[in-house]
Formats: structure tokens, sequence, C-alpha cells
């Protein structure tokens, strides 16, 4: 790793970092542990086979010790970790982003509710049959706002380090940090003494986001400004784009007046979305069709699984007035994150579905092309997600190379 990562800064593909060096010396040795363990892996036993199944030894089957990577966004986390993982020359490895690990984990659970036998512990079966098939797991983007997911990382990070499973992470924050005033956070915290014990924590801190710098706003290639016929080069790049591609038939939903119909739409987790114009490989939505309403993760990730470039129009700035908050069920004194419900920010609600979009879409490399009111810089201009929103602002940046 050492040896590798010189060599890209001598050839300018990297920019030399002094907050980037002690995570590459860990990673180096985490790579001589890993390709050691896996030519000293000894013959389990009948007995060692039965006890492994019948119980969970938390203090003697995990031997290499994982990696957990923090620091503000853009400062080569992933990168790095991308750099060890494609050069790591072990095969029980996987690399995924958190929130698409966590909904296989959702999903194989709801599964597992209506199996025939019942399964005693399906959090444990879905811990267990990740570590057969792995030595290795990395997670980009380690990040915790759902309660549902919360409520069953310890459970599931108890058995996988106990399986002798190894993790690096990435994350913008320090596990003491996360899911920070969150519901029920006392019964995330066995989470956090899980990674410390079994992870070193690292900080990637430097003072260059190597995103941003490389960018200036008059070399934006994927993103357009409304008043400046933005919709106009939007459609005029997506037909372009589909002429390159030989099976495209193009299916549109706009009329010769402007307007959209409201007939074309796609099918996406048994929601119908409207879309304005769709090739083999390319759609194109208005902004408030794809992050407005019931809409999630699982949605954009369906869209990454199916399309390689994805065209959005007029993207709103997140404006961050205050408005009331409509109460059913709930007390007025209710809080979610340290806010009072009654102080809900104007499209914060929006905002959270474009972070995870983008999110999804970067970590797959699809193409996205946007037409919006303001610059990257002043897209979010509220208060209760400016942690978050800071990478995908620094995301948005990246994505302007392609």
């Amino acid at each position: 790793m050492l040896e590798l990562y010189q060599k890209l800064i001598n050839d300018n593909v990297l920019c030399e970092d002094k907050a980037q060096l002690e995570a590459i010396k860990a990673l180096s040795n985490l790579t001589t542990q890993l390709l050691t363990k896996q030519n000293k892996k000894p013959v389990t036993s009948l007995l060692q086979s039965t006890l492994a199944n019948t119980s969970i030894n938390t203090s003697t089957n995990h031997d290499v010790q994982g990696l957990y990577f923090y620091g503000r966004v853009g400062r080569g986390k992933t990168m790095l970790m991308d750099l060890f993982y494609q050069n790591l020359a072990i095969k029980n490895k996987k690399r995924i982003h958190f929130h698409r690990f966590m909904e296989d984990v959702h999903q194989t659970l709801n599964k597992l509710t209506f199996s025939q036998p019942p399964i005693d512990n399906p959090l444990e079966h879905i811990a267990k049959s990740w570590a057969k098939q792995l030595d290795l797991l990395c997670f980009d983007e380690f990040y915790v706002s759902d309660i549902a997911d919360a409520m069953i990382l310890a459970g599931l990070f108890k058995v996988l380090f106990a399986q002798g499973v190894t993790l690096v992470a990435t994350s913008n924050c320090q596990p003491e940090q996360l899911y920070r005033n969150g519901l029920q956070r006392d019964r995330f915290l066995p989470t956090i003494t899980l990674i410390n014990r079994y992870c070193q924590v690292i900080s990637i801190d430097g003072e260059v986001d190597h995103r941003r710098s490389e960018i200036i706003t008059s070399q934006y290639s994927n993103y357009y400004f409304t008043d400046l016929q933005g919709e106009a080069r939007l459609s005029k790049r997506f037909d372009q784009l589909c002429l390159t591609d030989t099976t495209t038939e193009v299916i549109t939903t706009e009329t010769v007046t402007g307007e959209i119909s409201i007939d074309e739409t796609i099918c996406v987790n048994g929601r119908e979305i409207v879309f304005l114009k769709k090739g083999s490989q390319q759609i194109w939505f208005d902004f408030f069709a794809l992050c407005s309403g019931p809409r999630s993760q699982r949605d954009y990730i369906y869209l990454a699984d199916k399309f390689t470039s994805v065209f959005i129009s007029r993207v709103p700035c997140f404006s961050g007035q205050l408005i009331p908050a409509v109460f059913s069920g709930v007390e007025d004194s209710y809080q979610r994150s340290g806010v009072l419900m009654g102080d809900l920010q104007h499209l914060d609600d929006e905002a959270r579905r474009f972070i995870a979009l983008v999110d999804e879409f970067y970590d797959r490399n699809v193409t996205l092309v946007l037409s919006a009111d303001v610059d990257i810089t002043e897209l979010y201009q509220g208060k209760q997600l400016t942690f978050e929103f800071q990478r995908c602002q620094s995301r948005l940046f990246e994505m302007q190379k392609n």
C-alpha cells in the first residue's frame, strides 16, 4: 500500500496529503495481517464447528483488528479504502455502501419473519450467513440516522466480530458522534463500544477538500442553472446521450407546449413515478417527482441498478424557512434529533431524500445531470441537515468530473 500510494503521488494521480499517511500505514499493516490469516487458516474440527453453531465466543475468534476512518468530506477516506480493497489479494471480501448493506439486512429480516420453520434469532442468522462468506467487510459512509438501523446494529456487529469478520469503515464523524441525539440512543451505545473494541479509529482530516479543489463553477459539466436555459441544455444533453446508445428508444411525457403528461410512469418498488423522458439506460425526472412524497433509499437503489444516467430538473434551494408542523397522534412537545417537531425546515424531507439519492448514485458511478435554481454551495440554507449536506455538496462537486 505504501509503495502504491507513493507511486500514485509521483505519477500526479494523487496529491500528497500528510493527513492520509497514518491511514496508509494502518492499511498496509492490515493488508499483511489479512494475507497472513488467509494463508494460515486452521482446519476446523468437528467439535469447533459444533461449538460455533451453538454459541458466540467473542474472546477468541477475532484476531485481525479493523479500521474506522473519520473526517470531513473530501479528505480521501473512500479513495484510500477503495485503493486498499482493489489491491488486496484475498477472495472473501466485500465493499458496500453502508445504507445498501442495511437495506439488504432489512429485506432479509422481513423474509425470515415468515420462514418455516421459524428462526429463533434471525439477526444472528443473517450475521453468520455474511460471516461464512467474508473475512473482510468494507463500509463506505457509515452514518446512522434511522432508528430501525440503530436498534439492530449492536446485535449484528456482535455476531460479525465474534465470527472473525474484519471491518473497514469510512465516516464523517468519530464513533462517539454516531446517531447523536437519535431516539433511544442508549440502545445504540453498545455498537459504539464494539467499534472501538474491534477497530483502530483514525482521523483523516486534512485542510483540503480534494473533490472541491479541482472544480470551479465555470467547469461544471453535469450541473446547469435553471435561469440560464438549464432545462434546454438538459434536454440537449439527454438527446445527445441517447443518440450514442443505438439500443435507445426515447419515450417522452412532454407535449409540444412543454406540459407534462401523467400517463407515462415507471413503477419503482410498487409505486408509480412520472418521468419526463426515458431511454434504455437513461431517465429524466422532475425533482419533486423523485424526491417528494413516499420515496426512500430503496427507490434510488432500484434506479441505480437499472440506469447508467439520471437527469433531474429544477432542483430547488432548500430554503430552511421554518414552517408549522401538522401533528397527528403525537404530542406537540415531541422531539426528533433535538429539534421540536413544530420547527420543521422547509423542504428538509426532500433534502434528506436528495442526500440519499446523491449517495447512491455516487457510490454506483451513475451519471447524475441536474438543473438547479442555485449553485451547489448554496443548495442547502437550513440548519438541521447542515452536517449531512456537506457530504452531498462535496460529492456533487466530484460528479462534475464525469
